[in-house]
């Protein structure tokens, strides 16, 4: 196995008898922003839980090798609301014992979110952002980000991108997928795009501006509702 890649080969995931992924797969060998775009119900949370372990009911084959270490943002909140903000950051770093919790509690201080409160007190675009914050300062080197500026005001998305760019270094792959389409075509470097359960060629965003002469929003709408 050749080193730095990270991806899957021929993935196949069912749901009874629904077939949601039919054979997916993709290789990422360097570091970058990629997007990986679909429409409702193309398989793209399915893809996620699988590449970072939290399903391994599936047919085909994952490879990491030297990226062994994965942090995963998901949709659905799955903090335990009970807890305070601090307390869910100390219980968070046994786990993932690269990450820089000094980063956290800094862009939570910036973003006037105290970590004294209540997971529960908290509203759903702070919890959003609280979540994004735990997964990109894991210290994980491949960070996989489902929807990270779904239901977030401007000034939490525009801290989200700063934070991507300022946090991405050549050993590190961030994955994210979402609807949001034209709001991160600035950050990532190319993209897939998942659909009938297969994920297309890896689309290289500056080639696909200057030979098609389309922004990726247009190329993407032009290749997802093609026949």
């Amino acid at each position: 196995m050749e080193k730095n890649k990270f991806g899957g080969y021929s993935i196949c995931k069912k749901y009874g008898r629904k077939v949601v992924l039919d054979g997916a797969g993709f290789s990422l060998e360097r570091s970058g922003i990629v997007g990986i775009f679909g429409l409702n119900g193309s398989g793209k949370t399915t893809l996620l839980r699988l590449l970072c372990g939290l399903d391994g009911n599936f047919q085909g084959w994952l490879y990491k090798t030297d990226f062994e270490d994965v942090a995963y943002m998901a949709v659905e909140n799955e903090f335990p609301i009970e807890m305070r903000v601090k307390d869910c950051i100390n219980f968070y770093a046994r786990f993932m014992p690269n990450a820089d919790t000094d980063k956290i509690f800094s862009a939570l201080a910036e973003a006037n979110i105290s970590t004294r409160s209540f997971v529960r007190a908290l509203s759903s675009g702070m919890r959003q952002y609280f979540k994004f914050l735990l997964t990109v300062h894991s210290g994980a080197s491949v960070c996989l980000f489902d929807e990270p500026t779904s239901n977030l005001d401007v000034n939490l998305r525009e801290k989200i991108a700063q934070t991507l760019i300022r946090e991405m270094d050549e050993d590190r792959i961030f994955i994210i997928t979402t609807h949001e389409i034209k709001e991160i075509e600035r950050l990532i470097e190319g993209f897939f795009i998942l659909k009938n359960g297969k994920l297309s060629p890896y689309y290289d965003c500056e080639e696909i501006v200057e030979s098609t002469g389309k922004s990726v929003v247009e190329f993407y709408k032009e290749k997802v509702n093609e026949k």
